[in-house]
């Protein structure tokens, strides 16, 4: 039996935040590094990357490659939703993007979003198994539901006619929790969430992601806790996906945390059919 893929998703909380106080970049950067290189993972989905945090993983994190595309946001300084990967592991066969819109090969926006959002996606083989699969990376709106409900069903619509036989790992910050419709959207086009197919308890007091720099238990007073950064699964004709465990990382703090969100890092078996 192959070692488990180790797949990550991290919103990092992109370079240009004026007032992060002793969450600013420059502060964080070194424990942010370290929380990625620690996991071990062999595919890492980042949202919010901008050009600082890429400069700093591309001087630290050299064990992997990376492919940041297509921009979003609605105006310089833009992020990217960053994918990473160990090419001793996975070796990328394809790969494209699009906006997260009604015109989704432009830089746009639709549906009420208060930004405009972009997927990436790269199909990869499993060098430890032959398996191949699709990743794809997004982050959605977090004040529109229709921008999340729509953005899904566009990123499920391309994925699906691209890649039709393809088995789909699907990271991402869906800024929506269990429940939710963007939630429904994506189990009902046939996707399992490795949080939910590791047992884990999904309580959101104790399982959510958005923490916003105070950490663990919950203690904001400008949001509520939710699960919202997810590693959604769904098998393929040519192979299917396992879950043997999935975890919320807490490292950090306080005072300076890693990142405002903690990451979530799934250990799967592709297992080629």
């Amino acid at each position: 039996m192959a070692d488990a893929l180790r797949v990550m998703t991290f919103n990092i909380r992109g370079f240009y935040h004026q007032y992060d106080g002793p969450n600013a970049w420059a502060e964080r950067a070194a424990l942010n590094i370290e929380t990625v290189r620690a996991q071990g993972a062999h595919l890492v989905g980042v949202q919010e990357a901008q050009t600082g945090n890429l400069k700093a993983y591309d001087r630290a994190l050299t064990q992997y490659h990376w492919l940041a595309w297509p921009e979003y946001g609605n105006e310089k300084p833009y992020e990217w939703p960053l994918i990473l990967w160990d090419p001793e592991r996975l070796r990328p066969l394809d790969s494209g993007g699009f906006w997260l819109s009604e015109t989704p090969d432009e830089h746009s926006r639709s549906w009420n979003t208060d930004n405009i959002r972009s997927c990436q996606w790269i199909r990869f083989r499993d060098l430890a198994t032959g398996a191949e699969f699709v990743h794809t990376n997004t982050h959605l709106d977090h004040r529109s539901e229709q921008a999340r409900i729509e953005g899904s069903r566009l990123i499920l619509r391309r994925i699906t006619a691209e890649h039709p036989d393809a088995a789909v790992i699907a990271t991402g910050d869906y800024n929506d929790g269990p429940g939710s419709e963007t939630y429904r959207t994506w189990a009902e086009a046939g996707f399992r969430d490795a949080h939910v197919q590791a047992g884990c308890a999904d309580n959101p007091a104790e399982s959510f992601t958005n923490h916003g720099w105070v950490g663990y238990p919950f203690a904001r007073d400008d949001d509520a806790p939710q699960r919202i950064d997810w590693i959604m699964l769904r098998d393929g004709v040519s192979a299917t996906i396992d879950v043997r465990s999935c975890a919320i990382i807490r490292e950090g703090g306080p005072v300076v945390w890693p990142s405002d969100h903690f990451p979530v890092v799934a250990e799967l078996e592709i297992v080629p059919t």
